[in-house]
């Protein structure tokens, strides 16, 4: 191991690292430090990154804000460094650190292999609705939407894509509206208005509560009983627009150009006013008739907490903490275990509070761990001090499916509050990068590989199960025929889904190469072909396809295929 990085570090200055003793250590194994991430440091482990690595702007924004805040927790999660020095995981905090302009205590890794990357960030991400749904807070989901929404409002940024506010500016408006978004949730679940979805009644709920109590029944009223209210009601507009958009996707509004039409219509309801219809141009899709998201007249908008004195003490402790840890080994201890299924069995029972445990994720790493395929990747176990397992149940009941043990990392004498900071941002798809470093169709390449492994390979009996990133590959490498294809489904983008066309294709070529050249010459082109021939029919009938399930396309192509080898009517 080289301790390059370590060694910049402690050249910088005193308190940035200190090498953390691991029990259990081979000599080849990983090298394992607690170290402090300045925003001067972070660009020269940024400099490692793998050319594939990309900025995620809304993991950026998150960590940035908890950094800003002092409400980085020191939780496990390691930066990792392979052996030729990549950068392997940690992008998006060291970014995050640059922009907060903010140090942060971390465990960095160094000396991993560098074919552990397909092993790392596949775990299940957490959401914030999870986070609310293992504290009992009833109707986490309509929670979660409610803050993400009313924030994205409140900050004009509804219009720009459908990123996710940071957790901790969600925590502390749900902290400071708690009764009101509560009372807001049960008066939405309550009301029959159910044609108005959820995911715009319970905001708009809250927001007219807030505004004009009277005025927030009356329009939802409108919505569930329109008999009770004159046509030109705006509740009764609303009403009607809904239900033409249930039978012509061309007039269903957008979910963003609903809430707008809903606002505006609350605000009619409020005054008395009477409109003809309800509209709001979305900005960028038609730029002349653009205008500005409503606002709701009398509406105050969320409380943001006043940071009380216990929460800047928990901040303050968790600061002195993290940074007790760089010069106490002590205060954070790691060991490299032997996971036997009866220690998993034996861990497990400290498993309190965590996330529901998903199957079909616990058998896709089993398979891995059954088939030798488990890697050592630096990523812990993680528990607190008090004993509770924050974080790793996926892995150790892995351990029991498989009934074979697996070596990781794990960390203990950790603060209770790092269990909501984990796995905050979206989950990455399989990697190929490392594979093809020069291919520039990995996305497409990869959910080929996804749809043939469920297609061909899934095990019988778990409907739900999804590959590994070792399945994937093993895959990509098993089939290398799928890459040749990436530029017919270009070319077919009109009629389906380009994973859903490279794979039809593959299957077509496997059963009969010469043949189904020409097939796919003829869906490409529609050259030479007889009215009414299958592949005409097939081509209308994937128009009306493009937004089906990439099975439904798939088994439409190959049922055509079938009639086809059996009678071309094509003059080869």
């Amino acid at each position: 191991m080289s301790g390059t990085m370590l060694s910049e570090m402690q050249t910088m200055g005193p308190q940035l690292s200190h090498i953390v003793p691991i029990q259990g250590r081979s000599a080849d194994l990983a090298r394992f430090s607690i170290v402090r991430i300045t925003p001067e440091l972070a660009p020269s482990l940024l400099a490692k990154k793998r050319s594939a690595g990309k900025r995620n702007a809304a993991a950026v924004n998150t960590y940035a804000q908890a950094m800003r805040s002092g409400e980085w927790v020191l939780n496990g999660m390691p930066i990792i460094l392979s052996r030729n020095d990549v950068l392997l995981d940690g992008l998006q905090r060291l970014y995050a650190c640059i922009d907060a302009q903010t140090p942060f205590v971390t465990v960095l890794v160094e000396n991993v292999p560098d074919d552990t990357l397909h092993t790392i960030d596949q775990q299940r991400r957490r959401s914030f609705t999870g986070v609310l749904e293992t504290r009992g807070v009833p109707r986490p989901a309509a929670v979660a939407g409610l803050l993400a929404k009313l924030i994205r409002y409140e900050d004009g940024t509804l219009t720009r894509g459908t990123s996710t506010p940071p957790w901790s500016r969600m925590e502390r408006a749900l902290e400071a509206n708690r009764l009101e978004i509560e009372t807001a949730v049960k008066f939405s679940f309550d009301h029959p208005a159910r044609l108005l979805a959820e995911s715009v009644r319970t905001p708009l709920s809250f927001m007219g509560l807030q505004a004009d109590r009277t005025a927030i029944r009356r329009f939802l009223d409108a919505i569930a009983h329109p008999e009770r209210f004159e046509a030109n009601e705006p509740g009764v507009m609303i009403r009607r627009r809904l239900i033409e958009g249930r039978s012509d996707r061309a007039v269903r509004p957008h979910a963003t150009a609903l809430f707008a039409v809903c606002i505006k219509a609350l605000n009619d309801t409020m005054t008395g006013k009477r409109s003809d219809a309800y509209t709001w141009s979305m900005p960028g899709q038609t730029a002349r008739n653009a205008e500005p998201f409503p606002e709701l007249e009398g509406y105050g908008g969320l409380r943001d907490v006043v940071k009380s004195s216990a929460r800047k003490e928990t901040e303050a402790r968790l600061v002195h903490e993290a940074e007790a840890a760089l010069t106490n080994p002590s205060v954070c201890a790691m060991t490299i275990e032997t996971i036997t299924p009866d220690r998993a069995e034996e861990y497990l029972a400290f498993n309190r509070g965590n996330r529901n445990i998903v199957q079909s994720h616990v058998a896709a790493m089993a398979r891995d761990i059954t088939n030798g395929q488990w890697m050592f990747n630096a990523q812990p176990i993680c528990f607190a001090r008090s004993g509770r397992l924050l974080n790793g149940q996926h892995r150790l009941s892995a351990v029991l499916e498989a009934g074979q043990p697996i070596e990781v990392v794990v960390m203990r004498g950790l603060p209770e509050e790092a269990f909501e900071t984990y796995d905050k941002q979206a989950k990455k798809a399989p990697v190929v990068d490392e594979m093809f470093e020069e291919f520039g169709d990995k996305a497409l390449i990869s959910a080929t590989a996804v749809l043939l492994w469920r297609r061909e390979l899934k095990p019988a009996g778990q409907p739900n199960a999804r590959p590994t990133a070792s399945e994937v590959r093993d895959v990509i490498q098993a089939h290398p025929e799928l890459m040749r294809l990436r530029g017919f489904a270009r070319k077919m983008v009109r009629y389906g889904r380009s994973s859903a066309m490279v794979y039809a294709a593959y299957r077509v070529l496997r059963d009969d190469p010469t043949l189904g050249e020409v097939f796919l010459d003829r869906l490409e082109t529609a050259a030479n072909l007889p009215a009414g021939h299958v592949i005409l029919r097939l081509r209308d009938r994937l128009i009306d396809l493009r937004k089906a399930d990439q099975n439904a396309q798939i088994d439409e192509i190959l049922g055509a295929w079938a009639k086809f080898r059996k009678n071309p009517r094509i003059p080869l």
